[in-house]
């Protein structure tokens, strides 16, 4: 009979923080032991030391995981093209189904409570921030520029875009009734549109 294929770290690694990401969403953060993943995720607790030393090295990287879903949402932002389309796009791609569900809201809100604890997750999730602050801000320069937008303040502009998109992705489900998830977003993108003074 032949042996069962041993996976390597590259393979068991994802699976791990896979698992991590299940118990927390399931549990929440604080009753996710190294115990309760190792069995979600078929391998023996030693093994996940083994990989990733400890429990706090193993949430940093699945924090990091957390943060390149949203980077990738990020980097297909657009750049370029007509500007009366781009901004189509960038508040298309906002307020859309995929943004809102990069991610398990539970998952978020508890780096997030984390980031409060912890000056490492901390500096990592303001790093993310911070990119997309400068991309909308770079952005609401050029398309009040291109006079698509109008606006005085295009810097206040992007922290007021970033409170209105953040609240509405964070707080929707305590807020929104069941099959009215497009009719949010279609009021949110509206709401946009008005603080950026276009139709």
């Amino acid at each position: 009979m032949a042996g069962r294929k041993r996976q390597s770290a590259d393979e068991r690694k994802p699976a791990i923080l896979k698992a991590f990401y299940e118990v927390i969403e399931a549990e929440g953060f604080e009753n996710a032991s190294v115990a309760k993943v190792a069995k979600q995720a078929g391998v023996h607790a030693s093994l996940i030391i083994h990989y990733f030393g400890s429990k706090e090295k193993m949430v940093m990287a699945l924090v990091d995981e957390v943060l390149r879903t949203y980077a990738a949402l990020f980097a297909r932002l657009p750049e370029g093209g007509d500007p009366e389309e781009r901004l189509e796009c960038l508040l298309s791609l906002i307020w859309s189904r995929e943004w809102y569900e990069a991610a398990s809201f539970s998952v978020v809100f508890s780096f997030l409570a984390l980031s409060q604890r912890d000056a490492e997750v901390m500096e990592r999730v303001r790093n993310l921030y911070g990119n997309y602050r400068r991309y909308l801000n770079k952005q609401m320069a050029l398309l009040s520029d291109a006079g698509v937008i109008r606006v005085d303040d295009p810097q206040a502009t992007t922290e007021a875009l970033i409170s209105l998109s953040e609240g509405s992705h964070y707080f929707c489900q305590y807020h929104i009734k069941a099959g009215t998830f497009d009719a949010h977003c279609a009021n949110m993108i509206r709401s946009a549109r008005l603080l950026l003074g276009t139709k």
